[in-house]
């Protein structure tokens, strides 16, 4: 008799979606491994602008005033003449991209704390589309003003 097999746990099989999510198989890891590359997983949207124009538009479906005088919801449809939003929609795009692998809470995380604060930066009457309308570019913003450092503060030692 071996004395170590009454000691080895027996193979765990998943009986529902459930256990699939939670507990990960060697099955799990190998399906996951074809749908990667050596940079990591493949991206669901190719590029940043469809992911906004394929996704995040109609998800975030809202009436705009076409004179632009609404001040609750604010949007340009030349989203990507605007610095802060596409940096801002980007980093959106990566955590959705990160996030909808994870089949628990990945997509309730991603609403809560990237799309919904993303969104109402960008929204926000005093936001980056201020000026804008939903059918014209117009900005009225212009980058912070700054003065430059003195030459040694940020040395590294």
């Amino acid at each position: 008799m071996d004395m170590q097999s009454p000691f080895e746990p027996e193979k765990f099989e998943p009986d529902d979606e459930f256990d699939r999510l939670v507990y990960r198989t060697d099955e799990d890891a190998a399906s996951e491994d074809a749908d990667t590359s050596e940079d990591g997983p493949k991206l669901y949207f190719p590029n940043l602008e469809v992911f906004v124009t394929d996704f995040l538009v109609n998800h975030y479906a809202r009436p705009l005033d076409p004179m632009g005088h609404d001040k609750e919801f604010t949007w340009c449809s030349s989203w990507w003449a605007h610095t802060e939003a596409v940096s801002r929609l980007s980093a959106l795009w990566r955590a959705w991209e990160t996030l909808r692998l994870d089949g628990g809470t990945g997509m309730a995380d991603w609403w809560r704390n990237y799309a919904d604060p993303t969104m109402h930066t960008l929204f926000y009457s005093k936001g980056p589309f201020k000026g804008c309308t939903a059918t014209k570019h117009a900005p009225a913003s212009k980058p912070l003003p700054v003065v430059a450092a003195p030459k040694d503060l940020f040395c590294q030692p």
